[in-house]
């Protein structure tokens, strides 16, 4: 019996003695090494078509995201301000949007904060009727970002006369 009572009093010192060993670490002095804020993660940032400023028709599509897109005719200009909470990061950037099959093809120019990160020959994504509601992706390069207000762009240039922008997405690398 005075063992096992040993072992007890043996294990509660211990226990205090770890316990009194944590307890700096929790004191004002610990406070002063820990961080003073945090930047969260960067995260996948969606920018719809139709919430953008500037140019273009909103039209309704029922296989959008939102159920809309902007119709972008050449020489029009669709732009996003978008706040950034992270680091710099490097993101990868995709347009996902709609080409029915009718004629040449539209150039499409992406960018932000006024630098061109990519111009594309879209694609079509079907014929004539059925194409302007099947949407397609196609990468568009990298972007890097920072930390504040940023602004993405997309213009269209030549082709048939239109595409339809259902949203750009940008994907932390």
């Amino acid at each position: 019996m005075r063992s096992s009572r040993a072992i007890i009093v043996v294990t509660r010192a211990l226990a205090v003695a770890s316990v009194a060993a944590i307890l700096p670490a929790c004191s004002r002095d610990a406070a002063i090494m820990a961080p003073t804020a945090v930047v969260p993660a960067p995260a996948v940032i969606s920018l719809e078509g139709e919430l953008g400023s500037g140019q273009g028709d909103i039209r309704e599509r029922s296989r959008a995201s939102g159920g809309r897109t902007v119709h972008l005719a050449p020489g029009e200009e669709r732009i996003w301000v978008i706040p950034v909470a992270s680091q710099p990061a490097s993101y990868s950037v995709s347009v996902i949007y709609a080409n029915g099959q009718e004629g040449p093809n539209e150039i499409l120019t992406l960018g932000a904060d006024g630098v061109i990160v990519a111009s594309k020959l879209n694609r079509d994504s079907g014929d004539a009727i059925e194409g302007w509601n099947t949407f397609i992706s196609d990468p568009f390069g990298v972007a890097t970002l920072g930390g504040g207000i940023h602004t993405v762009f997309i213009q269209s240039r030549g082709g048939d006369g239109c595409v339809e922008i259902d949203r750009i997405v940008l994907t932390p690398m």
